[in-house]
């Protein structure tokens, strides 16, 4: 008797099932099937095996279980609502044909329009409640077929997103606006992004998204910050890059840059792991960050604010950055990729920058990532600069250009340069060149060298005015040192064991044997104009 009316009830649900799906299939004039509807206790609701089609015979909808527990509908308060809601194995497709101006979805709103009223009521807004939203195994599509945009990230109009897994509590819809909480959402994005999770206080409304304690967990990426978006519709987020202003402030968060590729695929081709903190504002296109702590590889650390104008086009982005501290080394700086980042090729950087160790730096930079201006301190394991300084990457010649002027605590600038007869110094001059390697280096010197290490002496008061170009020095000399006084036009040659000399200098004092160009312990003194 039990199974005789489990069976007339399986039948019933059945037959409620075909006969709903039936009517809908005559109001929306396209195919609706429904497996079974299922009555439950508490007002519950369960739909098995729902499908919709579209008017191309395409799937706009289905479910492979919906349920649905209703618990008050206010009609005094205007207010419905749900305790639950579930969805299986649910699939939706968002289309505009290429044949049609509407979305695939339109007609189910047209055929539901009642047509023009006669009369005008005052009607009175619903509020609709949700204790929970489960999504288990979800598939979502959106296409509009008008636009063919290629593109390596997310494509805003072709999105597919699969494994769509989420709960979400406490969603209220009152009038235009939405506000929830995102208990859990994991998906995968055809372009291959994967969010493993995302939880947040959630507020969307037709001008503004308001995320708090937003945390988002990809395979390479933990982000944790309050977020906001602000539009002047929806549409914008079509042209996320220019319409879109965001600000949030990030805790420390781990940021993969691949994973901003998806959504800026300028920056395709990048692999590098920031940890972040600090305050982010504007739009992609003009960004700005207040009091940011940035970490890159091993050893590299910024402290300080950023303006960035231009991106996602990096060649073109004017940056601004006010150090407080900028901390790097050779290795970190020879991993960091340049554009195009899909050829993944990386900033080269010479060999004898490994002699500055770590190096660290305050001050300010302004311009292009290979045009810019760099004004501050440096410190290195070599010693201390100080720029004023101009300089430019030229691509053709493969060479750095640079323009300003360079002051020196103590640099070795011997060791640097790789000339060994040459040694610490301590100079203010302006200068104009190209290259930084020995063999590279030519450069239009003017200014003050306060003592430099040279041959085995340390040379002071020097005033110098030339051009040093593989290892040749051709100018002027004033040098008022206690061991040497004199003047000097001419050229030193500085690329054999001893220097090869052609100058007119007027010698009014210098102890040889002091500067030790005799060997001899004999105090030798020479004074003379001459000619060599």
């Amino acid at each position: 008797m039990v199974l005789f009316l489990l069976l007339q009830i399986n039948s019933f649900q059945t037959y409620l099932g075909h006969k709903t799906a039936d009517f809908l299939s005559t109001k929306l004039n396209t195919s609706v099937q429904i497996g079974s509807i299922e009555f439950g206790f508490y007002k519950r609701l369960i739909v098995n095996d729902v499908y919709i089609q579209d008017l191309h015979k395409d799937t706009i909808f289905y479910s492979k279980k919906l349920k649905f527990a209703l618990d008050k509908i206010d009609a005094e308060t205007h207010e419905i609502r749900v305790k639950d809601v579930m969805l299986l194995n649910t699939k939706s497709k968002i289309i505009k044909y290429a044949a049609d101006d509407d979305f695939n979805f339109q007609f189910i709103i047209d055929s539901l329009d009642s047509g023009p009223k006669t009369t005008k009521k005052t009607s009175t807004s619903w509020k609709l409640k949700f204790g929970e939203v489960t999504f288990v195994n979800g598939d979502f599509s959106y296409k509009n077929e008008h636009d063919t945009l290629i593109t390596t990230g997310i494509n805003y109009f072709d999105l597919r997103t699969k494994n769509i897994n989420g709960l979400f509590t406490d969603i209220e819809i009152n009038h235009d606006t939405i506000r929830g909480s995102i208990n859990y959402l994991s998906a995968i994005e055809k372009s291959g992004f994967i969010l493993k999770n995302m939880s947040s206080y959630v507020r969307v409304s037709p001008i503004e998204i308001q995320l708090d304690e937003l945390k988002i967990t990809t395979p390479e990426s933990k982000i944790a910050t309050d977020l906001s978006f602000k539009y002047s519709r929806y549409r914008d987020f079509l042209d996320f890059v220019n319409k879109v202003k965001f600000s949030g402030e990030f805790e420390r968060s781990e940021l993969e840059l691949n994973d901003i590729s998806y959504f800026a695929p300028d920056l395709y081709g990048i692999f590098e792991r920031l940890n972040v903190t600090g305050k982010i504002s504007g739009t992609v296109k003009d960004l700005r960050g207040k009091d940011m702590n940035i970490e890159l590889g091993s050893s590299t650390y910024f402290k300080g604010d950023v303006t960035l104008t231009g991106l996602p086009n990096i060649e073109e982005t004017l940056i601004y950055l006010s150090v407080k501290n900028l901390t790097t080394n050779y290795k970190d700086l020879s991993q960091i990729p340049i554009p195009p980042f899909k050829s993944r090729k990386k900033l080269k950087v010479p060999e004898n920058f490994k002699l500055l160790g770590n190096m660290s730096f305050d001050g300010t930079f302004t311009g292009l990532y290979s045009d810019f201006y760099a004004y501050g301190n440096f410190k290195t394991a070599l010693g201390m600069l100080s720029s004023d300084l101009a300089v430019r990457y030229d691509d053709e010649k493969k060479i750095e250009l640079y323009k300003g002027k360079i002051k020196s605590t103590a640099f070795d600038f011997g060791a640097f340069l790789g000339a060994k007869a040459l040694g610490k110094a301590t100079v203010d001059v302006a200068i104009k060149g190209e290259g930084i390697t020995i063999e590279k280096l030519k450069a239009t010197l003017d200014g003050n060298v306060n003592s430099v290490y040279f041959n085995g002496y340390d040379y002071q008061k020097i005033k110098i005015s030339g051009d040093v170009a593989n290892q040749i020095f051709k100018g002027k000399l004033n040098v008022a040192d206690d061991n040497i006084d004199f003047d000097f036009i001419g050229t030193v040659d500085f690329t054999n064991k001893l220097p090869k000399l052609d100058f007119i200098s007027t010698i009014n004092k210098a102890n040889l044997s002091a500067l030790h160009f005799v060997n001899t312990t004999k105090k030798t003194n020479l004074s003379t104009q001459v000619i060599i």
